[in-house]
């Protein structure tokens, strides 16, 4: 439809596939923007809709530039840069949003449609867990439909109002149709494309996101904060049964560094370890399944002796680190000796460092240190009194009030509850003050055991700190304060502590449903997401193949594509030549066979009226009803849609062939 301006209006149809394709693929997006961009790309989307409906004219060409301008500039502003991946999936959903004002062509909608394909890609550069295979699906159906919708806009323009919900319901089903002829070539793409022990290319440290989960620095209310997150952090197969709840102590960073306020690691730990854990019968052999924190560290059970990850290293203090940050899901092998005693010996630069203490900083804790000190000379009876203190004076908490300077006074002395965090901020301060060296260990504690998967399932809300403390003649022993505080803590799982009203999936229900969701994530991670070099390698060989190279995997890949693609193709092609004959000319064709039957035969150079004329005279009477006919026809297939005449002539063209060939009178189109 052609507004005053001259522009023509596209059928909203397609129009309203394009924008919802758009918007499909682009919820994650906006549901990671800032909301001010958000609401911008949904306001746009409306209101070209709107505009659709009532045939607005277009915005003139200079306002639509400044928009576009003042869009851009918005986005660097949002994102502080012109770097990052959200920054540039951000852009690309404002300017397919800016877009919008001008769609008013077939080529615009057509470009707007095939691009929501990229953009659902790029979400996968963020998060590869299994409900995203339904937006996947969702997105690429909906993008399917409004570009066969934008093909089929002539048909449109030049059908009759009755003929939408017809067009609407054969949309759908050729979309549905092309993704399942789809899936057998994407599933031989994803077996046998040829994988690679690394990838191609790696993403600098400066553009990733801060994702939820444990950081190089701890202070108190940092691990809180993780307690209502129940997303998994990393998954556990053992090759026994696994270790019980008291030694679930998953090591993440140490934190040795101490300003007052917040506890950070030190670079010298980073260095590689002095002293080898062995390798006993009561070692533990185990793989993780860890999802990308986007950080250095790899989780293990303390302490680890050995890891199958590629280019990791066990440091100082005996933490396992990879070499680059964990972007992507990563699995690697493990072996643990859970009764190892580190490092007898202490070098001078770690003691001072581990029992460093800010000057005046939390002084009313300091003089208790000192006479707690006085009554208990020895180090060890010391620690069990602190801890007896903690479990007479003290309660567990999630709902603790912030500190200030002197946390671990306020801690001690005003409010007396808290979390894992607090206890062991202040118990490595009460430690160094009189002088025995601590540190404060971060990283995850205890895990739901799934029985049915075989596997242990760590979440974000089992996050959990405890201490270690240096002592003579033995080594660095682990300390928990919160084990004084809150036994169902270390004995029960995180989930026993937190108050059942605080989050939905605290009910029993919820809990259950989601443990046994993650069965099925575990599943899609291993046999998707994990699908590696190795694992292509082992399935190659199940199906009785010889070890194949690259090259070699390569040229079996495009074997089997073309061996699929060439039976889908021939259908596609036979299926094409039968859906695009119209009703008519079905019953044009159906009368050609019927005349062929009886020696009458079209040539190949003819039209319908020259064929009809020629054989006319061996008709007889009949043969002017052909003719007809064959006027008729021409008009009904080239000519604009005219319903009414096209069921006359279906109905003329069936008749004629029952009595047209029997040379009887009368004309049968009338």
């Amino acid at each position: 439809m052609t507004d005053r301006t001259g522009i023509t209006h596209p059928p909203l149809s397609p129009l309203v596939w394009t924008i919802a394709a758009f918007l499909i693929a682009a919820a994650p997006h906006l549901a990671a923007m800032p909301a001010a961009l958000a609401g911008i790309v949904i306001l746009l989307s409306m209101w070209r809709i709107t505009s659709g409906w009532f045939q607005w004219s277009p915005i003139p060409g200079w306002l639509r530039i400044l928009i576009t301008l003042a869009l851009i500039v918005l986005v660097v502003m949002a994102y502080g840069g012109l770097w990052g991946r959200r920054f540039a999936t951000g852009l690309l959903c404002v300017m397919l949003a800016a877009k919008s004002m001008e769609m008013y062509q077939a080529r615009d909608l057509r470009m707007v449609a095939s691009v929501c394909f990229f953009l659902i890609a790029t979400q996968f550069l963020f998060n590869e867990s299994l409900p995203y295979l339904v937006y996947l699906a969702g997105g690429c159906w909906a993008a399917t439909i409004a570009l066969i919708q934008i093909q089929q806009i002539p048909a449109m323009q030049r059908a009759h109002s009755g003929a939408g919900m017809q067009i609407q319901r054969r949309s759908l089903n050729q979309a549905a149709t092309l993704l399942a002829l789809a899936l057998p070539v994407a599933l031989a793409l994803f077996v046998l494309f040829p994988r690679l022990a690394q990838p191609l290319w790696g993403l600098p440290d400066e553009m990733l996101d801060g994702r939820t989960g444990l950081s190089d620095s701890m202070s108190p209310g940092a691990i809180s904060e993780l307690f209502l997150d129940d997303s998994p952090a990393f998954r556990a197969e053992f090759d026994d049964q696994p270790p019980p709840y008291h030694q679930r102590y998953w090591r993440g960073p140490v934190l040795w560094r101490f300003d007052g306020s917040t506890w950070r690691t030190t670079q010298f730990a980073n260095a590689r370890g002095r002293q080898s854990v062995p390798i006993t019968e009561s070692s533990l052999h185990y793989r993780i399944q860890l999802e990308p924190h986007e950080r250095r560290w790899l989780l293990g059970l303390d302490y680890p002796a050995r890891s199958s990850m590629p280019e990791s290293t066990i440091t100082v203090d005996h933490q396992l680190l990879s070499r680059h940050p964990v972007t992507t899901l990563s699995q690697y092998e493990v072996i643990s000796t859970p009764d190892f005693v580190p490092d007898a010996e202490l070098t001078q630069s770690e003691r001072l460092l581990a029992t460093y203490l800010p000057p005046e900083s939390n002084p009313r804790t300091r003089a208790l240190a000192g006479e707690m000190r006085a009554r208990h000379p020895e180090d060890r009876d010391l620690i069990e009194a602190i801890l007896q203190m903690f479990h007479d004076e003290f309660s567990y908490s999630l709902s603790t009030a912030p500190l200030g300077r002197h946390g671990a006074d306020e801690f001690l002395f005003d409010l007396k509850d808290g979390y894992c965090e607090y206890y062991a901020s202040a118990f490595a301060v009460l430690m160094r003050a009189v002088g025995i060296p601590t540190r404060v260990v971060t990283g995850y504690q205890g895990g739901f055991w799934s029985e049915a998967g075989g596997y242990l399932l760590v979440r974000q809300s089992d996050a959990h700190a405890w201490n270690e403390v240096w002592l003579e003649g033995t080594g660095w022993v682990r300390v928990d304060p919160t084990a004084a505080v809150s036994p169902l803590r270390i004995s029960q799982g995180s989930r026993s502590v937190i108050e059942r009203e605080r989050a939905l999936f605290e009910f029993d229900w919820m809990f259950e449903l989601r443990n046994r969701y993650d069965r099925v994530q575990h599943l899609w991670n291993q046999w998707v997401l994990g699908f590696d070099a190795e694992r292509q390698r082992w399935m190659l060989e199940r199906l009785g193949l010889p070890r194949l190279g690259a090259t070699g995997i390569g040229l079996l890949m495009i074997a089997t594509v073309i061996l699929i693609a060439i039976p889908i193709a021939l259908w596609l092609l036979r299926e094409q030549h039968r859906t695009a004959r119209s009703e008519a000319e079905k019953a044009w064709l159906r009368l050609l066979r019927h005349l062929r039957r009886r020696r009458f035969r079209k040539r190949a150079a003819e039209t319908p009226l020259e064929f009809a004329l020629r054989i006319e005279p061996e008709l007889g009477s009949t043969g002017a009803g052909l003719v007809q006919l064959a006027l008729n026809y021409n008009r009904v297939h080239y000519g604009p849609e005219d319903p009414e005449l096209t069921r006359k002539f279906i109905a003329n063209a069936t008749a004629w062939r029952s009595t047209g060939t029997r040379a009887k009178s009368g004309n049968p189109m009338t």
